[in-house]
């Protein structure tokens, strides 16, 4: 196998996940959050349930596993998959993919608090002051009146979720027999599971447009179903090093598509935040100097 064959793996993760805030934005012109989060994660679970048949890998779990799955299923995916489309009714998808790209910052918090063994040294924690420094000038704090705290506060809700959910991922099944594709497949029918009793919430979808079912579609089998293998494998073939620079690519996506598609305003701030708070996330990664290997991030987005 070549050394670069994970690249094209990796450039469609890129694409898959930046577009996804578009995918959002046009979804929720018919569907309410809860609808969208829910229709992508069953389109993303038959995805990979699909993969998992054809390429006939097995899923086997113990008993002791179901519980870590649920908060995996939980915290991976129903929980901040309904909280981002929440906070895109309020907030542009360029902000919503910048903030996304701080979820390291998260992770590195998460997994000192999970695993007492991990402690941080001083590279991640001055990783950390920049990249909620980094945040704060993204938000525009200074000028408070005009930013939704509710959509910001949901995006970072989600961002948490993710980085908890890492750390617990890292902790519970470092050494589980359970392939990526595998995992990744219990972990959205759990999450679905688990969403489904709350979608009657959003009442019935506006009037469908084509665009949205368009949108749902691309959400489900790109964004969550072959965006979940995609990243496996590029971890599998080129390290969690490589996997964790995803983080730095995304938002360059999603913020070319807020701006060319959805006509979005770009804040001199956003850009000059994001690229303080990915800094921030390199140094607490370890990306930057002599640092602990990076934990990677879950598939998501």
């Amino acid at each position: 196998m070549s050394r670069r064959s994970w690249v094209p793996a990796y450039l469609a993760l890129v694409l898959f996940w930046g577009c996804s805030f578009l995918f959002n934005a046009w979804a929720l012109r018919s569907f309410s959050p809860l609808q969208v989060a829910f229709g992508r994660i069953v389109l993303g679970a038959l995805t990979v349930g699909a993969i998992l048949l054809v390429l006939r890998l097995p899923v086997r779990l113990r008993r002791g596993q179901v519980l870590d799955l649920l908060v995996l299923g939980a915290f991976l995916t129903a929980i901040p998959f309904a909280l981002i489309a929440f906070a895109q009714t309020r907030v542009t998808s360029i902000l919503a993919g910048l903030l996304n790209a701080t979820t390291p910052l998260w992770t590195a918090i998460a997994v000192v608090a999970l695993l007492p063994l991990e402690r941080a040294g001083r590279r991640q924690l001055v990783g950390l002051v920049v990249g909620f420094a980094g945040i704060a000038v993204l938000l525009g704090v200074w000028n408070l009146e005009e930013l939704d705290g509710l959509g910001a506060l949901a995006m970072l809700g989600a961002t948490a979720c993710y980085g908890f959910g890492t750390a617990w991922l890292r902790a519970r099944f470092s050494g589980a027999d359970l392939s990526g594709a595998a995992l990744s497949f219990v972990q959205v029918l759990f999450a679905a599971l688990l969403l489904a009793p709350l979608v009657p919430i959003g009442g019935a979808p506006n009037a469908v447009l084509p665009e949205s079912v368009v949108a749902l579609l691309g959400l489900g089998v790109l964004g969550t179903g072959l965006a979940y293998v995609l990243f496996w494998r590029v971890v599998r073939d080129a390290g969690a090093t490589t996997g964790a620079t995803v983080t730095y690519l995304i938002p360059l996506v999603s913020t070319t598509l807020g701006i060319l598609v959805l006509g979005e305003p770009l804040t001199w701030n956003e850009p000059v935040g994001g690229a303080i708070a990915l800094v921030g996330v390199a140094l607490a990664q370890g990306l930057l100097g002599r640092g602990r290997q990076p934990v990677p991030p879950p598939a998501r987005r």
